[in-house]
């Protein structure tokens, strides 16, 4: 949000985000085999500033395309993991 701010004339006097996310988890508990997943991200920002609701709404939208982690939840990312062992690969 502080990023973009200045593109939208849009002075913040304080900024948080309250991220909540639901998942799909019942292979860790032995009910059956389907691997975890997240069902559902939620981010909901709160904004105190003296700008106009109409400049902070084209603030969040830029801010929410720019977000790696937003993008990430919304499009297919390939997942590896690499262990090692006393620097030594697995």
């Amino acid at each position: 949000m502080a990023r973009f701010a200045p593109l939208y004339a849009v002075q913040i006097e304080d900024a948080s985000a309250d991220v909540r996310a639901s998942f799909f988890n019942t292979q860790k508990y032995d009910v059956d085999d389907e691997a975890p997943y997240f069902e559902q991200v939620e981010v909901r920002l709160s904004i105190a500033s003296p700008a106009a609701p109409e400049q902070v709404r084209k603030l969040a939208a830029h801010a929410e395309r720019a977000c790696h982690a937003a993008q990430g939840f919304r499009h297919e990312v390939p997942v590896s993991l690499t262990t090692t062992l006393n620097g030594e690969d697995l």
